[in-house]
């Protein structure tokens, strides 16, 4: 896939922390680790590891950067003659730009929900100063100050209109707004109530609130992630529920309260802090204190152990399926440059490469094929056919001026029929050739034509490297090498070329007119940065 690096890696740690958070889901099924303590331990451990992949793992780096398409919808030769409105409509649905797309919805997303979260702190601080002080004769501050006591914990109870639930926030000074229908419930749910939230004050869990609220923004388009923060928030409230359960001796009232809150409530401004009961947590909330959660510190310490090694094993396996990938480094790097010294630089002969020097002017655009000698026409003239596919017959018209190579000289031509569509989507094309054959040419033999569809002016260009396709489309980068030194050594250099011909590129960047290149097949001297060239 010819995409970004970025957006490459991005997919692959996905795609690790996709199959790690499945694989732990269904190990902690399979063992029936159900003990919340353990469960929110197990689920942060693993929610650090995920954040953690690209930092534990080696990247793979590559040693060059192979040639990176950038496609359109057609062959290149078709796309050079195209209008300009076609070609911006195969651009649409390229790759790259459907990876810009994908970039600004992620980053569009992150940012409103960063807004969000900004907001949401501010309505906090609203509710905070429109909120009531609970009178010292209300039937209800005794109880209060004895949940204090119990959990040896202080914050600020209040009452406010604007929430239907219980809710705790603040760092040093904090704050627990009650809503008016809290006063209503019987003194046990009461008591339950202000311990449970008072638990959360004493475990500083609205700090750990708000780093999962900035990690929802963060990865709100990665499903696991916001599946294991919703997990590690569960886990939170079952362990504060049993230890309520534990002080207070009151499950029954408990559980009414509970269920009290889960019906009737009103839909405020989203704001970072937890509720007393979150609408999905209901069913695995009441089921954990209607059971007794028992499990033999053997069994737990088997069962866990049995999880870490299957979890690292896993980590391994998907680092290995879904590997990231460091940039190739620079050329000019240091370590790029361990192959710089003479004594390491390869060399080869001037006479095994083929070199061209880049030229500023009018690129003909041409299409090259095959071709066999067919009989003559009514005048008399030879006449070869070519097969060519049909993605490369756009721009080709009778009459067309052409060039036969018959391996002895190049002979003038043009274009005299062309054919319907033939097998596997080719068709022929019939070329003329202005003057006899040469003496001595075998009339079996295969010729090339050449066929001129277009011409590029005043641009950049030079003879086709081999490692670039003459068929592809949109701009290629690749590394090719340059001739230096007065064509003593050739330096590797990195490339961007445009519109492809037969035998002809155009250079975007990287090289200027008189510069002289390699363009023979170099890649067996990839992770090279620097040839010697023997004359």
């Amino acid at each position: 896939m010819n995409a970004p690096l970025w957006f490459y890696n991005l997919l692959m740690w996905s795609a690790q922390v996709a199959v790690l958070i499945l694989a732990a889901a269904i190990l902690l099924r399979l063992l029936r680790i159900l003990h919340p303590r353990v469960l929110l331990v197990h689920w942060r451990v693993l929610l650090g590891v995920s954040l953690l992949l690209p930092f534990l793992e080696s990247w793979r780096r590559p040693q060059s950067i192979p040639a990176i398409s950038i496609p359109f919808s057609g062959p290149f030769p078709s796309v050079a003659l195209a209008p300009a409105a076609a070609s911006s409509h195969s651009q649409l649905f390229s790759i790259p730009f459907l990876v810009q797309v994908v970039a600004v919805v992620i980053l569009f997303g992150i940012a409103f929900r960063l807004v969000a979260l900004a907001l949401g702190l501010v309505k906090l601080r609203q509710l905070h100063c429109a909120a009531a002080q609970i009178p010292a004769n209300s039937d209800s501050a005794p109880i209060l100050e004895r949940a204090k006591s119990l959990i040896a914990a202080h914050a600020d109870f209040r009452v406010s209109t604007q929430v239907d639930s219980p809710v705790t926030f603040g760092f040093t000074a904090t704050i627990v707004l009650l809503p008016e229908r809290f006063f209503q419930l019987s003194s046990p749910s009461q008591s339950a109530i202000a311990c449970h939230e008072l638990l959360h004050v004493r475990r500083s869990d609205w700090t750990h609130h708000l780093a999962e609220e900035f990690l929802r923004a963060l990865f709100w388009f990665h499903p696991a992630i916001l599946w294991l923060v919703a997990r590690i928030r569960l886990a939170r409230e079952q362990l504060v529920d049993l230890e309520v359960v534990r002080l207070t001796h009151a499950r029954r009232p408990y559980l009414d309260a509970l269920l009290e809150f889960t019906s009737g409530q009103r839909r405020i401004a989203v704001i970072p802090a937890p509720p007393f009961l979150a609408e999905r947590q209901l069913v695995d909330r009441i089921s954990l204190l209607v059971k007794e959660v028992r499990m033999s510190r053997t069994r737990l310490m088997a069962s866990l152990s049995a999880a870490v090694f299957c979890l690292a094993a896993c980590a391994v396996l998907v680092i290995s399926v879904f590997p990231l990938k460091a940039a190739p480094r620079p050329l000019n790097s240091p370590l790029a440059q361990v192959a710089a010294s003479p004594a390491s630089n390869p060399v080869v002969e001037a006479t095994s490469i083929r070199t061209d020097m880049v030229k500023l002017g009018d690129m003909p655009i041409q299409v090259r094929a095959f071709a066999k000698l067919v009989s003559p026409n009514a005048s008399g003239n030879s006449v070869v056919r070519a097969r060519m596919p049909e993605s490369l017959m756009t721009g080709i018209r009778l009459g067309q001026n052409a060039l036969v190579d018959t391996h002895q000289e190049i002979l003038g031509a043009r274009v005299s029929r062309i054919a319907g569509e033939g097998e596997a989507g080719t068709r022929a094309v019939d070329v003329t050739l202005d003057s006899p054959l040469p003496n001595g040419v075998d009339s079996a033999a295969t010729f090339e034509v050449m066929i001129q569809v277009g011409e590029l002016n005043d641009v950049v260009f030079v003879g086709r490297p081999a490692i670039v396709s003459a068929n592809s489309g949109g701009w290629v980068r690749a590394h090719i090498f340059k001739v230096v030194e007065d064509g003593s050594a050739a330096q590797r250099i990195s490339v961007v070329f445009g519109r492809a011909s037969a035998a002809d590129i155009q250079v975007i960047s990287g090289l200027q007119p008189g510069d002289t290149v390699i363009l023979s097949d170099m890649s067996p001297y990839d992770k090279f940065a620097r040839l010697q060239i023997k004359r």
